[in-house]
């Protein structure tokens, strides 16, 4: 998905192919284009390649034309080619740099509606492509009112200023060891454990108020969301529901206000990016304490879909649905599904568009005023890389549900690679802070050097500062608790990584994939890395799983390719208590 989505296989998984592509993009030979819908063993790097072309335009800025091309496809079917003039600039010969006016008028059109694309965002041998792939959306968007510099020119420009290797960070541990020590279990699908899991979120929840909690597993892969019981270990795990398409985020929910817990599922609708209109929002819906789930489809025909959440939006005693529906590119929006009873009786839910672009990630519920009424923040990704309030303006229930929205943050590098976002009150002052990751490498295939995390403080009336806590490649999720017993919170934070992510040298090393934050003082965090190698966490959940007083972690495996061997499918870190020194 971006967003929910993972990889685990090693980068020489691809055979010799893969191998030889990029030599041949290191060299500067240009091998054959790859398709876009390949659906193998190989689809971590064919598909993701189809992807950049479409992904990387977003890196270039060039999507200044993405509103135009959207409304074109829309309401006119498929985009007029490119004009003849532009087509004869393709393969012109391409100078060593442009003059300052040149640069200029670069700047003016690739930061029209955005910040500037950073030349350091890939390494040297991307940028023709890239450039070449946002000239070709440019060009068929019918947009004139910029005045573009030439393909060549733009090129050149960028060229000129990458690096010719990317330099990763690899920031040290605290020199104090973690306060805590941790077990590690590992445990494997108790159904098909040889398919290779796509594990996208993990959720501790009670199905029933007299029952233990159990952990919930949505699998991407599988279909499925199951129940793990952690605590009461005499009980195997059971399936909730398969054949679910591909969902990527499980909630729990109520919406029909008859007392027993039922689930909220986000599905995708595909396991690889694409634009289409296969997302789905599933209610499971049960109708006896001890009784099974019923699939009820309250929304479909819609883009990829990456959360959905229950909240009362329109205040009238039961639970909407808010939806953040990724998408990709001509797909994609913020969707209000407004839950009213028709004249039979029935459950409906109405929809309506609160946001019309693409990218968004998650959507949690909250009074972010303190009125009384329901509001949202959003994740936007894509070539946006915004944290988004959407404050509700309806009053007393007398007008229809509106929401104003009022950026809170924005990232000035458009391969951020937004991922995760995690609502607490890190800083203990009372008021609900923003935990976010940046770590996404699965729409473009590269990973960046500014990958990690940031909190962003809450200062009140809608403001917030933020504070870069760690630097870490592939940072996609992180989890708040007081993992020592100190009194403040800590955080763990997990990465997922494609096993075959670009620049080639990111894996000279071996890449953190678990680390623990552990606050030593107010807004001071010392870093201990818990787990190394290729990162393939995409999600974790923090929580007492086995009610001794103290916060276990559990992580999913996610991998993009089916590998010979399987990586196991969950692994519980339980808390063990002071380390010894």
């Amino acid at each position: 998905m971006k967003r929910p989505t993972a990889a685990m296989s090693p980068r020489n998984a691809l055979g010799s192919a893969a191998d030889a592509d990029g030599e041949r993009r290191r060299s500067g030979r240009r091998g054959p284009r790859r398709a876009v819908l390949v659906r193998t063993s190989r689809d971590s790097r064919a598909s993701r390649r189809g992807t950049a072309r479409a992904r990387v335009l977003a890196a270039l800025g060039v999507v200044t034309c993405l509103g135009a091309a959207v409304v074109a496809v829309r309401y006119f079917g498929t985009l007029p080619p490119p004009a003849e003039p532009f087509a004869s600039l393709l393969d012109a010969p391409i100078p060593e740099d442009c003059d300052a006016n040149t640069a200029a008028r670069i700047k003016a059109f690739c930061g029209d509606c955005h910040a500037l694309p950073r030349p350091d965002s890939f390494p040297r041998y991307a940028w023709p492509e890239s450039v070449r792939t946002g000239y070709e959306h440019y060009s068929r968007s019918g947009r004139t009112d910029l005045d573009p510099p030439s393909i060549r020119d733009t090129t050149a420009y960028y060229l000129a200023r990458a690096p010719e290797q990317m330099v990763f960070p690899n920031p040290p541990d605290a020199a104090q060891p973690p306060r805590v020590s941790f077990r590690v279990e590992t445990f494997q699908a108790p159904e098909n454990s040889a398919v290779a899991p796509a594990v996208a979120h993990l959720n501790w929840m009670s199905l029933d108020q007299h029952a233990d909690p159990v952990l919930i597993v949505t699998d991407m892969r599988r279909g499925s969301v199951m129940a793990v019981p952690l605590r009461d270990r005499q009980s195997d795990p059971w399936t909730i529901k398969d054949q679910l398409r591909h969902p990527c985020h499980t909630e729990p929910c109520d919406l029909d206000a008859d007392g027993l817990t039922d689930l909220l599922v986000a599905d995708l609708g595909s396991f690889p990016p694409g634009d289409h209109l296969r997302g789905r929002v599933v209610w499971l819906r049960r109708q006896a304490a001890d009784g099974p789930y019923e699939a009820k489809v309250i929304a479909s025909g819609i883009g990829r879909v990456a959360d959905a959440r229950p909240a009362d939006f329109d205040n009238d005693g039961d639970e909407d649905v808010i939806v953040a529906v990724f998408g990709m590119d001509l797909t994609g929006d913020i969707l209000l599904l407004e839950n009213n009873v028709d004249a039979r009786g029935e459950r409906r839910f109405d929809k309506k568009t609160i946001d019309p672009r693409p990218g968004a990630i998650h959507v949690p519920p909250l009074d972010l005023n303190g009125d009384g009424q329901m509001d949202f923040l959003a994740l936007l990704s894509q070539e946006y890389e915004q944290v988004i309030a959407f404050v509700n303006q309806r009053s007393a229930g007398t007008t229809p549900t509106r929401f104003h929205r009022q950026l809170l943050w924005e990232a000035t590098d458009l391969t951020f690679g937004f991922s995760g976002m995690e609502l607490v009150d890190l800083d203990a002052d009372g008021d609900i802070d923003i935990v976010c990751t940046n770590g996404d490498a699965f729409d473009n295939g590269f990973v960046n050097p500014r990958h990690g995390i940031q909190w962003l403080e809450n200062l009140g009336d809608l403001k917030f500062q933020p504070h870069r806590l760690a630097d870490m490649v592939g940072c996609y999720a992180a989890s708040a608790g007081d993992i020592d017993g100190d009194g403040d919170l800590d955080l763990i934070v997990v990465a997922w990584m494609p096993g075959d992510a670009e620049p080639p040298n990111v894996h000279d090393t071996p890449r953190a994939s678990i680390i623990c934050l552990e606050q030593t003082s107010a807004g001071v965090f010392a870093r201990h890395t818990l787990e190394k190698g290729l990162p393939i966490h995409a999600t974790l959940e923090l929580a007492d799983f086995d009610g001794d007083g103290d916060l276990d972690f559990v992580v999913g495996s996610h991998t993009l390719a089916q590998a010979g061997k399987q990586p196991y499918w969950l692994a519980v870190w339980w808390n063990e208590g002071p380390a010894k020194q």
